[in-house]
């Protein structure tokens, strides 16, 4: 049994507030004047918090570019590179010339790399995948290990976080692949959807560049303690669960996509994901991963166009599976207590329990549509293990609901039935009645007084099973509001668009449904028994 949710923590100390405050304060900053751009600069901030590197897929124009420039000024005394990358571009433009007098005077193969990508603390690389191999190999290293060899000495690279941009993809087959791999976080940028948006955009002032003022730039000290401190959040019983969950459901994609490996997440990669989320959970006022930072890696685990919405629905999946699997196990349990005895098994027998309506039918009781009766000749037939098609229609004659199974050699008489009300249901045997669409329902008894013991081959009696599973699913009921609650009543994570939290109310909503169903499984037993 899962461990229940503990209460939303509050901020440790007023230091946590203070810095969500800053947080908030620079993001607003860094979007003045930019439309529909918001979480790409939030998770930007993020990424260089956090020490990762970032990927924009786009077409040109969508302010991408402006993105890393923001960046730069929220860091005190920071500098930055940026550069337009082409099939031309040589190593002295991104790592700086050769040092002739060094080469001359000192037979010294070094660059001066004052100015360049080496002293940066933010770096903006445009049209990334144009780059030759010889500046590729050494991006990788600069990336990787954030060091840069200059010659026959090893230079400390300063780099935050470089931020690439393009409007492809990596090309297939072409050495991209471990470079590709070192940018955590993927978005894609586009143009503005709104017309409101576009018409503000359109008519508003030329871009304001006034730099952010001193006094609220992040200094070297606090992104220091920030990075130090994010070490040390922890994380969610949840949260765990659905890293599992989506591990495993990674897993199951990369092999059904016969190991193309585009669902492949290498350890490394894991690690720097859960280092993000640390990072969030830290700058979000808390101290402890939750499901709000575990949404994040629907931007970390797609590779290709074609990966990214199965890897964004496992994200979201992953996310309710813990409670879908409680859930599911309470549903066999359900359908194992419904199971019939052998005594229900012969028409003779169901015949001596139920009430007959019309000489032919039973009646369903509390059947949501309406009254209902099912066809007598049906029950016999039908199978305890599997489920079978029916169809439900109004019959005028009767002035009733009535389903029938469709199964072979039985005649279906539907002469009074109103088309228009005709449906496809699955139908199943279960103890006393009958599965319509999964949910249990009883039959009118014969005689409503008789007592139903059968502990159906187990040492508990069925009341005391059917009390126990009462008992699971009202623990199970509780440890669900409390993780709604807890993680998306009032969602704080600044890292979140809108766009993420419609996919995962959705989800949220999808969930519910199943439990919404599950309950009235339940409330059906007792009847049923």
């Amino acid at each position: 049994m899962a461990k229940k949710t503990r209460p939303r923590q509050a901020a440790d100390s007023s230091d946590d507030a203070s810095m969500t405050a800053r947080i908030n304060d620079v993001i607003s900053w860094m979007s003045r004047g930019v439309y529909e751009k918001d979480q790409i600069v939030a998770m930007a901030l993020l990424c260089a918090v956090a020490g990762e590197n970032m990927f924009l897929l786009g077409p040109p124009g969508t302010a991408k570019s402006l993105v890393a420039s923001r960046l730069k000024g929220v860091f005190d005394n920071a500098r930055s590179f940026d550069y337009l990358m082409s099939r031309f571009s040589t190593p002295d433009e991104i790592f700086g010339p050769i040092s002739i007098s060094k080469l001359k005077n000192e037979d010294r193969y070094e660059r001066l790399t004052d100015g360049y990508l080496p002293t940066a603390d933010v770096v903006f690389l445009d049209e990334i995948w144009k780059a030759g191999p010889s500046i590729q190999n050494t991006l990788l290293t600069a990336v990787n290990e954030h060091i840069y060899h200059n010659g026959s000495s090893t230079v400390r690279i300063p780099m935050k976080t470089l931020i690439a941009a393009s409007n492809e993809l990596p090309a297939k087959n072409e050495g991209l692949e471990a470079l590709w791999d070192r940018f955590l976080v993927r978005m894609v940028s586009n143009c503005i959807e709104s017309e409101s948006a576009f018409m503000k955009m359109i008519q508003g002032d030329a871009m304001d560049n006034s730099p952010l003022d001193s006094g609220r730039a992040i200094t070297s000290e606090e992104y220091g303690r920030w990075q130090k401190e994010s070490r040390s959040v922890g994380l969610g019983t949840d949260v765990a669960a659905s890293i599992k969950a989506l591990r495993k459901a990674l897993m199951t994609l990369e092999k059904d996509d016969e190991g193309h490996l585009r669902f492949y997440i290498s350890d490394r990669r894991w690690k720097k994901s859960f280092g993000l989320m640390q990072t969030s959970a830290l700058l979000n006022g808390r101290r402890q991963i939750d499901m709000t930072d575990f949404i994040l890696l629907i931007h970390c685990f797609w590779s290709d166009a074609e990966s990214r919405e199965p890897v964004i629905k496992a994200v979201l999946e992953s996310m309710v599976s813990p409670i879908l699997k409680r859930l599911s196990s309470v549903d066999r349990e359900i359908k194992r207590i419904l199971r019939p005895s052998e005594s229900d098994k012969t028409e003779r027998n169901a015949a001596g329990r139920f009430k007959e309506f019309d000489f032919f039918y039973y009646r369903i009781d509390d059947y949501p549509d309406g009254e209902c009766l099912f066809a007598k000749w049906d029950y016999n037939g039908l199978d305890d293990s599997r489920s079978v098609a029916g169809i439900q229609y109004f019959d005028k004659a009767r002035k009733r609901f009535v389903i029938h199974a469709m199964l072979p050699g039985r005649p279906l008489e539907s002469k009074s039935s109103d088309g228009d009300s005709i449906r496809r249901c699955e139908l199943q045997k279960c103890r006393g009645g009958l599965f319509v669409d999964g949910i249990p329902y009883t039959f009118t008894r014969a005689d409503c007084d008789e007592a139903d013991t059968v502990s159906s081959g187990k040492a508990k009696p069925v009341y005391q099973r059917v009390d126990d599973l009462k008992n699971e699913f009202a623990t199970l009921l509780d440890e669900w509001r409390a993780m709604v609650d807890h993680n998306w009543k009032t969602p704080v994570n600044i890292f979140l668009s809108s766009t993420d939290m419609a996919l995962v109310r959705k989800k949220i909503a999808e969930a519910e449904q199943s439990v919404t169903e599950t309950e009235i499984k339940l409330q059906n037993l007792a009847s049923l028994l």
